[in-house]
Formats: structure tokens, C-alpha cells, sequence
């Protein structure tokens, strides 16, 4: 037993000799493993609970006892054992029965593995990191070998934005998915990853599940140093900032669009203000000076009536103004009531005959009088006298505008203004609905204005819930409907029937 021992007492490894719960020998090597002193330290009279750290004592008495009764047991094992400061060291264990002192006992041959264990703990914490954060990232992963370009894994996020099952992606080539809207896109991509460790940020268009196109963001990056390399791409879906980045671009065009018309109307307004104030002025003061001799008295009314057509235009511009301030501001009031809507078609007619008859424009009507509306009578007349102004305008002598108030197929009506005047291209029509909005042509420049006709009586149309629609031509005229519903619509005679029976 002295020539085992002096044997044991001169291996590297730690030796450790086990006879029942006793531990019977230990060698310097194993005193070091537990950081103690060997001269100082009586390991054996320790129990060998007090070697082994207590959550692997189970396992190793159970592998202990296995070994003694010729049990089929691992030849080799880890465990833990308790260092002399209390703290603890990972072994690895092989062991052998043998004959010690005439009893049955266990020889253990040990090693330090504490750091190989630390390696391993924290390659799997490392591991377990990568996989619960390829699980649950809302990003789309993609695992594939670089040399074939088959899949190897991919997260549920792939599953859910693309729709596969995992198993019919698995050991697939990756350009053959189709997720790929352009054919050679992956092949490109593959190619750049060849020469390169990584690609960031390249945008892609991929089909997703059900066959629909979103955009995406791609990164990918090589994994070396295994036995092929491996790339890992992931995907941010982008559709919803690209969309929101768009809307916000379009607003910004409207907004500098809105600013650039409403700048040019400043200036155009700067002439159409001025003209009839400057006439206002000028005839007021030759009234006052007197100028004119002994006819002053004959044109007094000339001047007035100058005067009053001056006036009354300026009105008509800040009037217009003020109403399209109203819509802007979300403060345009409607008060609706059931009303007969042919008067007040008839009154707007009045107003514009003079000036048709003064440019030899006929007027002709048709209204259907079995019609009642439900409306706001001051917005029904800015429409009517807008529409009937804006073609009397435009109208070149000798033409003709035909204006009705008709019932639509649906239960609702019409009212139409159908003039042959200079008519518009599709561009124009554009700019003419847009507040501020002067089409620019010799005849239409000529003509007073503040370009906020059309815009008005879509502002208003709509606030009666109806609906305003051109239809022009160049040279051929234009044609201006508004739709009122069918649940603004009563026929005068069901009208009447309901009073007379309430």
C-alpha cells in the first residue's frame, strides 16, 4: 500500500482513493486542486461530503456506490468540489475499483477544469442569448450557408411575415424562396457578400405572405471560424416609415404649394384691389374738386354709377375672402332649412343679366319645380351666383349658357351651368379648384377676379353635403354640376300631403 501510495503521491494528476464514506489518500496534486496546504491541511480526516460540494454529493455517491457493485457506470464525469476558503472548483473525473489497505475502494484521478467550465458557461449563455434573441426580435433572421446557400434556420418572424412552415424552408436554397420580388436581387446580394464581412442597410423590395410587395431594410453579416461560413441576414420591415415619410413629403409639397398660391395671389390682388379703389378715389375727388365745368352736373351720375361698380366689385373680393377665411378656419355655419330652391336661382340670374346682355351672352333655364331642398339659402345662392359669374366671365360674345335644376336617377338632383366659353385643359381645371387659383390665359387674365369662385362653391357644396364636378375643353366650353342627395330631395306634392295630414 506505502509503494501505491509513494506511486499515486507522484502523479500530476489529483488522486484522490475512496473506501467507503473515507477518504484514504490524497496526493499533493489533489491538495493543490483544493488550494490547501499539504503539510498543514488534514484532508484525510475529512468525510468525503466535506470534499465534494453539496448540490453534486447525490451524484457522485450514487456513481460511487454504482462503480463498487460492478454496475455498467461512465468512466469519466463532472462535479464540483469544495476548495479549502469554502469556495469551489470543477473537476473531471476518471476512476477505477481497486484493492486499498484489503477493502474495496474507488481511485479517482482528478483535474482542474474550472476554466474550460467558465468557457463553456459562457459560450452557452452566449448561445441561449442568440437563440432567445433569434425567437423573439421582431426582425425577420435568416440562417445560411455562405458555400451552397442552403437555409440552415429561421426565426417565427420569418414564418409569420413570409408565411412557411419551418420545415419546408429548412435545407432550401435561399434563392429559391419566394420571398425574393426581383429574380437576380439575391444573387447580387450573395455576390457583395463574398467579398465583403458584412452589408448594412440595403433596401429591398420582398414578397410576403399572401403575395404581397413591402419594403424592407437588410443586414447581413459572415460568421467565420466554423467548419463553412455562415451568414445571417435579418430584415426590418420599413413599409410604414416609408409611407409615413411620403405623407409627410406630400404635406410639405401642399403646404409649399399653398404658400407659393397664396403668394401669388397676394400679387395678383395687389391689381385687382387697387383698380377699383384707385377709381373710387379718382371719381370722388372730381366730384369734390368740381372738375368737369358747367357739365358736372350731367355726370354726376356717370361718376356715381363708376363708383358703385367699383364698390361693389372691391366688396365682392373681400367678401370672397372672408367666406374661403370661414372654410380655412373650419367656422363655416350652415342653416338648414326646406326650402324652394327656383327663386333663388331666378334672383342669381337677375344679378348677372345686365352684364350676359352687355356681352351678348343668351341665358336660357331650365328648372324643375316640383323640387324642395333641404339647404342653407345664403350658401345655395353663393353657388349659383359664383357658377352663373364665372361663366358670364368667361363667355366670349355671342355664346351661350344653359343653366338647370334637374332630378337624378338616384333621388337627388342637379343643379348644372353649361356655358361655351374658353374652357380649360385637365391642368387647369386643377388650378381653378385650388383657393387662390387664377388659370393663366390672355382672356381669363383680362378679367376681374380673385381666382376663389370654383374653391367656393366646392367649400359650400360640400357643406350641403353635395358634391361639385367640371367637365371643360379648350374652346369647347365648360360644364359645372353639383349633386345635392337624394336625402336633401322632397318632392313639393309629398310635401304638401305630409302637412296637410300632420
Amino acid at each position: 500500500m506505502a509503494a501505491q501510495a509513494h506511486l499515486l503521491d507522484a502523479i500530476t494528476e489529483g488522486v484522490l482513493v475512496r473506501t467507503g464514506s473515507e477518504v484514504v489518500f490524497a496526493n499533493k496534486a489533489m491538495f493543490d486542486i483544493v488550494d490547501a496546504d499539504f503539510e498543514a491541511f488534514d484532508g484525510l480526516s475529512r468525510p468525503i461530503e466535506e470534499w465534494v460540494h453539496p448540490a453534486d454529493r447525490h451524484k457522485v455517491d450514487q456513481t460511487f456506490r454504482a462503480r463498487i457493485s460492478g454496475e455498467d457506470v461512465s468512466e469519466k464525469y463532472e462535479f464540483r468540489l469544495l476548495r479549502a476558503d469554502g469556495g469551489e472548483v470543477w473537476v473531471s473525473c476518471r476512476a477505477a475499483v481497486l484493492e486499498w489497505g484489503g477493502k474495496t475502494s474507488v481511485v479517482a484521478y482528478l483535474n482542474d477544469i474550472s476554466e474550460d467550465i467558465e468557457k463553456r458557461n459562457k459560450a452557452q449563455l452566449s448561445s441561449d442569448l442568440f437563440r432567445n434573441i433569434f425567437n423573439v426580435t421582431p426582425e425577420f433572421m435568416l440562417l445560411f450557408d455562405l458555400t451552397d446557400a442552403h437555409v440552415l434556420d429561421v426565426n417565427p418572424t420569418f414564418l409569420n411575415i413570409f408565411g412557411h412552415r419551418k420545415d419546408g424552408v429548412i435545407g432550401k436554397p435561399v434563392g429559391g424562396l419566394s420571398m425574393w420580388s426581383e429574380p437576380t436581387f439575391f444573387d447580387r446580394f450573395i455576390e457583395e457578400l463574398r467579398t465583403t464581412a458584412s452589408v448594412t442597410d440595403i433596401p429591398a423590395a420582398l414578397t410576403t405572405r399572401g403575395g404581397i410587395i413591402r419594403h424592407f431594410r437588410l443586414f447581413a453579416r459572415r460568421i467565420d471560424g466554423v467548419a463553412a461560413p455562415l451568414l445571417l441576414m435579418t430584415g426590418r420591415d420599413v413599409t410604414e416609415e416609408i409611407s409615413h415619410a411620403q405623407e409627410l413629403q406630400r404635406t410639405r409639397d401642399a403646404a409649399e404649394l399653398s404658400n407659393r398660391t397664396k403668394s401669388e395671389f397676394l400679387a395678383n390682388m395687389s391689381h385687382e384691389l387697387r383698380t377699383p379703389l384707385n377709381a373710387i378715389l379718382g371719381f370722388s375727388e372730381l366730384i369734390r374738386d368740381g372738375v368737369g365745368g358747367k357739365s358736372l352736373a350731367e355726370k354726376h351720375g356717370e361718376y356715381a354709377n363708376d363708383i358703385h361698380k367699383s364698390g361693389t366689385h372691391l366688396l365682392s373680393i373681400i367678401n370672397d375672402i372672408l367666406d374661403l377665411s370661414k372654410v380655412e378656419a373650419g367656422r363655416l355655419e350652415a342653416h338648414i332649412e326646406l326650402l324652394d330652391p327656383v327663386p333663388c336661382f331666378e334672383m342669381c340670374l337677375r344679378l348677372v343679366h345686365q352684364r350676359a346682355a352687355e356681352g351678348d351672352v343668351v341665358i336660357s333655364r331650365q328648372f324643375d319645380r316640383k323640387m324642395l331642398l333641404e339647404a342653407d339659402e345664403r350658401l345655395l345662392k353663393q353657388i349659383a351666383i359664383n357658377l352663373l359669374s364665372n361663366s358670364v366671365k368667361f363667355t366670349q360674345r355671342g355664346g351661350t349658357i344653359d343653366v338647370s335644376f334637374k332630378a337624378t336617377s338616384d333621388g337627388g338632383a342637379c343643379l348644372a351651368v353649361c356655358d361655351t366659353g374658353i374652357g380649360m385643359t385637365v391642368e387647369e381645371i386643377a388650378v381653378a379648384k385650388r383657393p387662390f387659383g387664377q388659370v393663366d390665359s390672355s382672356i381669363s387674365r383680362s378679367q376681374q377676379g380673385s381666382g376663389l369662385g370654383l374653391p367656393l362653391v366646392a367649400a359650400f357644396a360640400e357643406k350641403l353635403n353635395a358634391k361639385m364636378t367640371i367637365e371643360s375643353e379648350p374652346g369647347q366650353g365648360t360644364l359645372v354640376r353639383v349633386f345635392f342627395p337624394a336625402q336633401s330631395v322632397h318632392l313639393r306634392d309629398a310635401v304638401a300631403d305630409f302637412a296637410a295630414t300632420g
